[in-house]
């Protein structure tokens, strides 16, 4: 296991999940974002196994939902990086952590450093999971917290409407787009104490300001457009919100997958459900 595996395997969003991370995870993530991409970056998943470090970015993955062999059984070669999870392994039950914060699981690809300025997609195939959050997010921690997050479920629970209905007849998916800026919290950094942030639920829409389901078995875009002024939120090129008040400024890991987590219900259906990408991006903004 590389040191970047490591990294992931301790990483505990602290904005999420409310946990501490280590100190030899914090030396590891100022050492990763000490060098961070200023071109562009593109991620096709044509080889097999792990992508190799160029351009300065360095990719790792976690399986804390559920376990696989290694690299090539995340990216075969195929043209596609898979990120699988089990109906058992979404149901287990959350476990409660002694700080009163909840242990929530990651099954994800990382890679980075990435640093504002820099326009970052991927192109996804079922993204609407019931039972997980299926993410794309930057993430950096010193002493302080730095994070951009799209979170994205059939039906989030503890929304204004939760209960809807969340196929592609008459049905929509959620989404929590959330900035952190050199935020801070309580002992631990723990929970929902992390400040300065900010945080926006809302349902999909298309370009026409419909809402629009996601479990519809097509690829899509989740894009993340990172101005020093400003987080753009895009979904299918069709902007979802701006925030423009709380923006990180730190060089930060990119990380994309699935999470357990509280408000993301339970899962509808047996077996094994993938996480299918296409690709992912990473561009520099014009800045004039």
């Amino acid at each position: 296991m590389d040191s970047t595996n490591r990294f992931f395997l301790s990483l505990r969003l602290c904005a999420s999940a409310g946990k501490l991370i280590s100190q030899t995870v914090l030396i590891l993530l100022i050492m990763t974002c000490s060098r961070a991409i200023a071109g562009e970056y593109f991620e096709g998943f044509d080889t097999p196994g792990k992508p190799p470090e160029r351009d300065g970015i360095s990719w790792g993955y976690t399986d804390e939902l559920t376990p696989v062999a290694g690299w090539k059984s995340i990216i075969p070669g195929d043209g596609f990086a898979h990120l699988s999870v089990t109906s058992h392994s979404v149901l287990r039950k959350i476990r409660h952590l002694s700080d009163g914060s909840d242990y929530l699981p990651f099954q994800t690809l990382d890679l980075g450093p990435v640093s504002s300025n820099h326009r970052i997609t991927i192109r996804a195939k079922n993204a609407a999971i019931p039972g997980v959050a299926c993410v794309l997010f930057t993430y950096r921690e010193r002493s302080k917290v730095d994070e951009i997050d799209i979170e994205i479920t059939p039906d989030d629970t503890q929304g204004p409407e939760s209960g809807h209905l969340t196929g592609i007849n008459g049905g929509w998916t959620d989404i929590r787009l959330n900035t952190w800026a050199n935020a801070k919290g309580d002992a631990g950094n723990s929970g929902d104490t992390l400040r300065p942030s900010r945080s926006i639920r809302t349902p999909i829409l298309d370009n026409h300001g419909n809402r629009v389901s996601h479990r519809d078995d097509l690829f899509h875009t989740y894009t993340i457009e990172w101005r020093p002024e400003s987080i753009r939120f895009f979904i299918d090129g069709v902007q979802q919100q701006v925030i423009d008040d709380i923006v990180p400024d730190y060089p930060s890991r990119v990380i994309f997958g699935m999470r357990r987590m509280p408000w993301s219900g339970t899962p509808d259906w047996s077996g094994k459900q993938t996480m299918l990408i296409d690709w992912v991006d990473i561009e520099p903004l014009d800045t004039h």
